[in-house]
């Protein structure tokens, strides 16, 4: 079997969740023999490829495109939805002008307006992506996307929920991919000597992410402010955020207890991990993210959003917050750090939530497609693609 997978232009440069979720998967793909490349282009010759495997529908531009393309050429799409619906932070979290914006206009104006401000910015965004938006619309390409993806891969039950609740789809044709940890790489760290600069940050509550209103740490500050607790935030700060983060840091600069750690390599995060109480992320929402999955597998307790689908994951084996109320941030906390490690909760990472179970979820994804595809072309001479 081969597979094309294909993801938004800046895919590698502006590194996401997303770009974790699929370099991962193709890895474990490859060690089940699945030959795995990948292309940013919009119209690659898919004469080679059994099927392509695209992501985020979301940001729409790339995919649509990609979507036209493979229909084109008669091959059979698979879609990692990486969904969840905006609305309420739009509406709620947001900040400064997008807020105005957001609460005054259409998401197809909204969209023009972004795709204007990126096309005079960066020089690499004017090209046929990018002029869609204006040409054709948000909502038109996320409808033609939807009605032309074979198969639908969601992070879990509740986002195709919410995928179906949003497009008018049936919930079928899907299978849930988790997103994961890589289980060698954590087990491995019960070898690894816990660096001594760390060790002032022991018992510390951590928060990882890209520093952004929709993270939701300038509402961790102010739960945690003037507290007793050693708190750490780990994250860039992007050029569009900087008066956000100075809010922040306002705050950060009148509890000596606060630490702010802009970037940090993979492996030293879980150590930091490790000498930590407690995970938290009060975000708008979550899908949740890898950061609450690897800290939780380094024995961390939890203390995150209930927005998105946290609790199909950790079911009641996290305190839950919700992010427009600080005191029940602050709450979610306390009821987290005076807990024991929860071993449980460690234990149900490993045994659910692996990059291994994922690859092999995927490849029996592409099976079912492939294998679907097949019967009906022999029944009735016609697939969910238009096979050549």
């Amino acid at each position: 079997m081969k597979v094309l997978m294909q993801s938004r232009k800046n895919f590698f440069e502006l590194r996401g969740g997303d770009t974790v979720q699929l370099e991962k998967t193709k890895m474990e793909l490859e060690k089940l023999g699945v030959e795995v490349d990948f292309s940013l282009d919009f119209e690659p010759d898919l004469s080679n490829y059994d099927l392509v495997h695209l992501s985020n529908v979301t940001r729409i531009q790339e995919t649509y495109l990609h979507v036209k393309n493979a229909k084109k050429q008669g091959k059979p799409i698979v879609l990692s939805t990486i969904y969840w619906p905006m609305d309420e932070f739009e509406r709620l979290g947001q900040v400064g002008i997008r807020k105005f914006i957001n609460s005054h206009v259409k998401i197809d104006t909204e969209e023009k307006i972004k795709a204007i401000a990126r096309y005079l910015k960066d020089k690499n965004s004017r090209n046929e992506a990018t002029r869609n938006l204006w040409k054709i619309g948000y909502t038109k390409m996320q409808k033609y996307v939807v009605d032309n993806v074979d198969y639908f891969l969601p992070n879990s039950e509740m986002e195709m929920d919410e995928f179906c609740k949003s497009f008018g789809v049936e919930k079928d044709r899907y299978k849930v991919i988790p997103n994961a940890i890589d289980a060698d790489i954590a087990r491995k760290q019960d070898e690894v000597e816990i660096p001594k600069e760390f060790e002032k940050y022991r018992n510390a509550i951590i928060c990882v992410g890209r520093i952004e209103p929709r993270k939701n740490q300038l509402s961790l500050v102010k739960a945690l402010d003037k507290s007793n607790y050693k708190l750490i935030l780990v994250g860039a700060v992007s050029d569009n955020q900087k008066s956000y983060f100075n809010e922040i840091k306002e705050i950060m600069d009148r509890n000596p207890n606060f630490y702010y750690i802009p970037k940090i390599e993979n492996s030293k995060l879980y150590q930091l991990y490790k000498v930590c109480k407690v995970s938290t992320l009060p975000s708008w929402l979550d899908t949740p993210g890898l950061v609450s999955l690897e800290a939780a597998a380094m024995g961390c307790n939890l203390a995150i959003s209930s927005k998105g689908s946290t609790t199909e994951y950790f079911i009641n084996m996290a305190e839950y917050c919700l992010p427009d109320d600080i005191n029940g941030i602050r709450s979610a906390i306390d009821r987290a750090y005076a807990k024991p490690q929860n071993d449980k909760l460690k234990n149900r990472i490993f045994e659910n939530y692996t990059w291994e179970i994922a690859g092999q979820k995927t490849l029996d994804a592409y099976k079912t497609i492939l294998d679907e595809g097949e019967l009906l072309y022999e029944k009735n001479n016609v697939g969910f693609w238009n096979k050549t």
